[in-house]
């Protein structure tokens, strides 16, 4: 399996290109903030003005009594449209931030709650909530876990890489229209002092041109259907620095997409080098 990249903190371990890579990166990211969330602000400008435009001009129509009913039903009209784009851009631009602030997850008060955890009953919880709340999912899940795996993690981190993993194969491993389903499979193996989880799905894979990329903040190949390219990128910040480890995966087209890490028990876990 590839490995995904690294954010050691010995600068002895870093590789003379990771500065100038780290510095990209941002880059990549402050430009993908700033063009994600001025679409929709850039259209509720546009509106705004328009709606003023039209609200001048009918009050002025009204001042002067000339206002008729057409003209008066004409606006109204024009005004429902504009609100209700006005208001679909604005939850647009909230998801995105939403959506961002989860690339910073260390802060968030339930992030930070050490739980000794039933790993095979919270993966199990986890695709009988996917089930209920997507009865009509396209997704199935084989779930091989073993009984008795327990570590002391933080659960509602390990669910919500669950949760994106799920939706990137969901937007992606499907293809478009090449696959009609799609089967996960979460499998759980011991590891040193604690375990390997392995997220493989059997979708339509990455091709091999741009599977560094898939990390990259902001990186999507489905932009137009209105994601943001934010969900692996959080994927691996929450294991790199909630669960403390390293993120390997690997692809081939018509072969799946398959990702692994480590969940440690973090109640006396030091990093010495995680692979």
């Amino acid at each position: 399996m590839t490995k995904a990249p690294s954010k050691s903190n010995s600068d002895s371990s870093m590789p003379e290109s990771y500065e100038p890579a780290s510095i990209e990166t941002v880059s990549g990211l402050v430009a993908g903030v700033s063009h994600e969330i001025n679409t929709p602000l850039g259209v509720n400008i546009g509106n705004c003005t328009l709606l003023i435009e039209l609200l001048n001009e009918v009050s002025n129509k009204y001042n002067t009594g000339s206002l008729d009913a057409q003209t008066f039903t004409e606006f109204m009209g024009t005004a429902k449209d504009l609100s209700d784009s006005m208001l679909k851009n604005m939850r647009r631009a909230s998801k995105l931030l939403s959506i961002f602030k989860q690339v910073a997850v260390k802060n968030t008060d339930e992030a930070n709650l050490l739980e000794k955890v039933d790993i095979a009953e919270l993966i199990n919880d986890f695709v009988t909530a996917h089930s209920v709340h997507a009865k009509d999912s396209q997704i199935s899940f084989k779930v091989m876990i073993p009984p008795g795996a327990e570590a002391v993690t933080y659960p509602s981190v390990i669910t919500q890489i669950l949760t994106a993993l799920t939706s990137n194969t969901l937007i992606h491993g499907l293809g478009i229209g090449k696959l009609e389903s799609c089967e996960i499979t979460i499998s759980l193996a011991p590891a040193g002092d604690g375990y390997q989880l392995t997220f493989a799905d059997n979708g339509v894979g990455v091709e091999e041109d741009i599977l560094h990329k898939v990390f990259d903040p902001f990186f999507t190949t489905r932009r137009g259907a209105g994601n943001a390219g934010l969900g692996l990128s959080i994927v691996l910040n929450l294991v790199k620095e909630m669960l403390q480890s390293n993120i390997h995966y690997e692809s081939q087209p018509d072969s799946g997409f398959k990702i692994a890490f480590k969940i440690h028990n973090l109640a006396h876990y030091t990093p010495e080098g995680d692979s």
